[in-house]
């Protein structure tokens, strides 16, 4: 009897330890996975981190190409990457490179169809602010095939492009490396910048003349001036 009792007791307790182990147990935490994409534009907390890292990222590729951090360095696509052709009229080209002399930037002109004024661009802080610097993606003036991660420093210290048609490809090649663009007002995906509604993520122009194109730039730079705007700019090209 007593055995009967004691195994009872024993049994008891088993459950009773039971009960109280589900009842400490912690409960299992939710977890929340927030999915970061750069062209969402939906998580401020990505954004701004992600802004950070990218304007770190110019700053050190200018460093390292001896360009001052300071002052933009505009690209100026007089080709594509890869083209074979000008996108703009030589004539309006160069008497737009004419104006550019006078803005206080660094200009270098992408070009296949001429040679360059650079081996490498460790030789950009050679040339002052105000020459034109004719950079062939392609070759050096050896001839030599430039290496990828040459053109991927030189996309990522660049601040703005100055593009003359609506090619999609390198239109989202520039937008990925934070690059503000002075374009054609036809592309689906850009959107003039209105400073008081702080809205848009480009610099349009209307007509391929060169001074409204040249009138453009000279707004892009006004507003590189102010860290703020400039921010918002970058920030609305990934939304």
């Amino acid at each position: 009897m007593a055995t009967k009792t004691k195994t009872k007791k024993h049994t008891n307790s088993k459950k009773k330890n039971i009960k109280d182990n589900k009842k400490t147990k912690p409960a299992k935490k939710k977890i929340e996975i927030k999915k970061y994409e750069v062209k969402s534009g939906k998580s401020e907390e990505f954004g701004s981190k992600y802004l950070s890292l990218l304007l770190d990222g110019k700053k050190a590729a200018k460093q390292e190409v001896g360009c001052d951090t300071k002052k933009p360095l505009v690209l100026v696509f007089a080709t594509n990457l890869n083209g074979e052709k000008d996108l703009l009229d030589r004539e309006i080209l160069f008497a737009l490179l004419e104006g550019l002399r006078i803005l206080d930037m660094k200009a270098v002109v992408i070009s296949t169809q001429q040679m360059g004024d650079i081996n490498n661009l460790s030789e950009l802080p050679t040339f002052s602010n105000n020459h034109i610097i004719w950079y062939n993606p392609k070759t050096d003036n050896s001839g030599r095939g430039r290496e990828e991660k040459e053109i991927d420093r030189l996309l990522l210290a660049a601040d703005m492009a100055v593009i003359f048609d609506q090619h999609l490809e390198l239109i989202h090649l520039l937008m990925n490396y934070g690059v503000v663009i002075v374009g054609g007002h036809k592309s689906p995906l850009l959107e003039e910048y209105k400073p008081n509604e702080e809205t848009g993520n480009s610099f349009l122009y209307k007509k391929k003349s060169h001074w409204e194109i040249f009138a453009t730039v000279v707004r892009a730079l006004e507003t590189f001036r102010f860290p703020y705007d400039w921010k918002n700019i970058i920030k609305k090209i990934y939304k």
